[in-house]
């Protein structure tokens, strides 16, 4: 059984006595009161009293039935394939988006080491040119004295 207003099996079904279509409960009920009473596939005017529940079982409500797209074997091998696809494509791009950062990564350590380096000579170079200094300053200083 299907509702013949959104074509998905009904929770609570209910059968026009006039059509003899099914419905779901809600969604014939709004209808109705949306459109002056009238049946959406015959066009007839039918009241709430018109429509008849549908019981399957009459001690326990119905359970909610499964999405008819994953209901055979074929069906839900594509649906599993597709999720695979997905997630492996997933997976490759994060992979790729690693690599990607790692070489960044490596290349900014590279720059950041040559930097250290640079810095690390300049100052051994200022501490030379401090104690040159010194010592001039100091042969200079001690021939004015003399």
């Amino acid at each position: 059984m299907f509702c013949a207003i959104s074509g998905n099996a009904p929770l609570h079904p209910v059968v026009s006595v006039k059509s003899g279509n099914v419905y779901e409960k809600e969604l014939i009920l709004q209808y109705l009161k949306n459109n002056d009473s009238k049946d959406p596939i015959t066009g007839e005017i039918i009241s709430e009293d018109d429509l008849v529940d549908v019981k399957t079982t009459p001690s326990a409500p119905a359970a909610p039935p499964r999405p008819p797209n994953l209901t055979s074997v074929p069906t839900l091998l594509f649906a599993l394939q597709n999720e695979w696809d997905a997630v492996v494509l997933e997976t490759f791009n994060l992979r790729q988006q690693n690599a990607q950062l790692r070489q960044e990564l490596s290349h900014a350590l590279y720059k950041e080491d040559a930097a250290m380096r640079v810095l690390a000579r300049i100052q051994k170079e200022r501490d030379e040119a401090r104690e040159a200094l010194a010592n001039i300053q100091s042969t200079l200083g001690g021939g004015d004295e003399e």
